[in-house]
C-alpha cells in the first residue's frame, strides 16, 4: 500500500511540474474602470490614476535623508557621478547621474532599465560602468546584445541631456536575486502589505522627482525612456508622475487579453511580479493604464517579430489609445509605431528616431 501511494504521489508531482496551469477565469473583454466617451477625459483620469496609486500599497510617507553622491568621474563633455539616493522609508538604490559640461542642458532624461533575466546589472544596461568597476564586461556584452553597442545614458549626455539610471531592487548593487528568488521577494513583500510592482513603481516617481529637482534642469522638460521591462517602467511613471512630462517606451505596450493567453510570458510568474499590481487588473487595462499619462507627448515603438508583445494586441491598443489623446485634443503628441523586422531589441536606427522624437518635443516645450 506504501509503495503504490509513493507512486501515486510521485506521478502527481511530476503531472503538477510539467503541466500547463489553467487559470479558473479569463481576461475580460471589457473594464469597468476604461474610459468612456460620455465621460470628462480629465475626469476619468483623476479618478483612475488614484485607483492606480492605491494600487501601487506604497511605503507611507516619511521624511528621508538627503541623498549623497559617492563618486564622480571626468567623461569629457559631460561628468558621471555615482549617488546614493534615499527612495521610501523601506528603500535605497544606487544611480548614475550624468550631467553636461559646459554647455546648457537640454532636458533630463530618467532611464529606466530592462529586466532580461540578467541581474548583475541594472543602472549599468543604459550608462557605461565607472573605469573601476567590476561589471565593465558584463554591461558591454548588454548593450551589445540589445542595444546596438550603445550605452544610450552616454549617448544622450554628449547631446546636451541630464541622465539618471538607478538600480531596481533585485538588479545590480541591490541584489542580484537569481530568477528563481522572484517569487521569494514578492511573496515577502506582500506579506508586509507591499508589492514588489508597486515599491518599484513608486521608487520611480521618486526618481523622477529627484532629477526634476536637479540644478539646471530646465521646468518641466523631464522625459522617461525605457525599453523591455524599462518601457513599461517608463509610460507608468509618465502616467503616475507629475515631474515626467514625456515618455519613450520601446517593446513594452500590449493588452492583458493578448498577454495572458495560455503559455504567454506575463502568465508564469517569477519575472511577472514586476508588472502585476495587485487588484489593478479588476478594473483596468494595459491600455487604459497607459492612457492615463495623456496628453503628454508618447513615443511607442514594438518590433513586428517580438516574441513577446503579439502584434494583434499592439494593434488593438494603439487604437484605443488614439481615442484618448484625441478627446484631449492633443493626436500630436502620440506617435506610435511597428517596425516591422524588429525583435525586442532598441537598435541604432530606433535609437536615432528617438532621439530625433526627444529634440523635438524639448524645442517645442
Amino acid at each position: 500500500m506504501f509503495r503504490i501511494s509513493a507512486l501515486l504521489w510521485l506521478g502527481l508531482a511530476v503531472f503538477f511540474a510539467y503541466a500547463d496551469i489553467t487559470v479558473p477565469v479569463n481576461p475580460t473583454p471589457t473594464y469597468p474602470g476604461s474610459w468612456q466617451a460620455s465621460v470628462p477625459v480629465q475626469h476619468w483620469q483623476q479618478q483612475q490614476r488614484k485607483f492606480y496609486l492605491d494600487a501601487l500599497l506604497a511605503p507611507a510617507t516619511t521624511p528621508l535623508a538627503e541623498a549623497q553622491m559617492l563618486q564622480q568621474e571626468d567623461r569629457g563633455r559631460y561628468q558621471a557621478e555615482l549617488w546614493q539616493i534615499p527612495l521610501s522609508s523601506i528603500s535605497h538604490t544606487k544611480a548614475l547621474l550624468l550631467t553636461p559640461k559646459n554647455q546648457p542642458i537640454k532636458a533630463a532624461v530618467l532611464l529606466l532599465h530592462d529586466h532580461g533575466a540578467y541581474f548583475a546589472i541594472g543602472k549599468e544596461k543604459m550608462i557605461r560602468p565607472f573605469v573601476d568597476s567590476a561589471v565593465k564586461t558584463e554591461a558591454q556584452h548588454w548593450v551589445d546584445k540589445y542595444y546596438g553597442g550603445r550605452f544610450i545614458g552616454d549617448d544622450l549626455a554628449e547631446q546636451g541631456y541630464l541622465v539618471l539610471a538607478a538600480d531596481t531592487l533585485g538588479f545590480g548593487e541591490r541584489g542580484p536575486v537569481l530568477y528563481e528568488q522572484q517569487q521569494q521577494l514578492a511573496a515577502n513583500l506582500l506579506a508586509t502589505g507591499h508589492s514588489l510592482s508597486g515599491l518599484s513603481a513608486y521608487e520611480d516617481m521618486q526618481l523622477a522627482q529627484f532629477l526634476a529637482q536637479r540644478p539646471n534642469v530646465p521646468k518641466g522638460k523631464v522625459a522617461a525612456i525605457g525599453f523591455s521591462m524599462g518601457a513599461y517602467r517608463a509610460w507608468q511613471v509618465a502616467a503616475l508622475s507629475e515631474h515626467i512630462q514625456a515618455a519613450a517606451a520601446i517593446c513594452w505596450f500590449n493588452t492583458f487579453e493578448q498577454l495572458l493567453q495560455p503559455g504567454a510570458n506575463l502568465t508564469k510568474g517569477q519575472s511577472s511580479f514586476y508588472l502585476l499590481h495587485p487588484g489593478l487588473a479588476r478594473q483596468l487595462d494595459l491600455v487604459d493604464q497607459v492612457s492615463l499619462m495623456a496628453p503628454k507627448a508618447l513615443y511607442l515603438i514594438n518590433g513586428g517579430q517580438d516574441p513577446l508583445m503579439p502584434v494583434q494586441g499592439v494593434v488593438e491598443g494603439h487604437s484605443q489609445l488614439k481615442k484618448v489623446w484625441q478627446a484631449h485634443q492633443a493626436e500630436q503628441a502620440l506617435r506610435t509605431e511597428i517596425w516591422t523586422e524588429a525583435r525586442h531589441e532598441f537598435n541604432r536606427k530606433q535609437q536615432q528616431q528617438v532621439w530625433l522624437w526627444l529634440e523635438h518635443w524639448q524645442k517645442q516645450h
